[in-house]
């Protein structure tokens, strides 16, 4: 696997699983696979029920994984906290994930939440913390509509 890249992706509290979405479907459609790291039961179920209904003309093929079954095939997988699988390279967290679990990963996109000041300071220490690593982090500024080329 070569260098690990973690996205610091800024947004808002309550546009950031509209904005996860989208950026799922930009890794999908480029071939990625990709897994979304939630928080709980119950917001693995609001993740997966986004990206059934979140745009009317994408199809994003995915499913929650149990912990007790096989192996994955969809390219798009939900887990509860952080768990590695095989070959998947990208990592989209909506919940706390740590800078070690996310260097597993091709691609990492941590969300920055703006109007949260205990989250941004989260994100801040961890942005220092990357940087202090020498590993490879890319900020991505607060932009309405936020074009989603050049993440890939």
């Amino acid at each position: 696997m070569s260098e690990s890249r973690i996205l610091f992706v800024e947004t808002v509290a309550a546009e950031q699983r509209k904005l996860l979405c989208n950026i799922v479907e930009h890794f999908y459609e480029a071939g990625r696979k990709v897994q979304v790291v939630a928080d709980s039961t119950l917001g693995a179920q609001h993740i997966d029920q986004m990206l059934w209904t979140f745009s009317d003309r994408s199809f994003v093929p995915h499913r929650i994984v149990d912990p007790g079954r096989g192996a994955p095939l969809e390219p798009v997988v939900i887990t509860v906290g952080e768990r590695i699988l095989d070959g998947f390279d990208t990592v989209v967290c909506d919940a706390e994930c740590r800078l070690d679990f996310m260097t597993a990963f091709e691609t990492a996109v941590h969300f920055v939440i703006r109007d949260d000041v205990d989250r941004r300071l989260q994100s801040r220490r961890m942005w220092t913390e990357a940087r202090d690593r020498a590993l490879a982090v890319r900020h991505v500024p607060y932009a309405s509509g936020m074009d989603l080329k050049g993440l890939v």
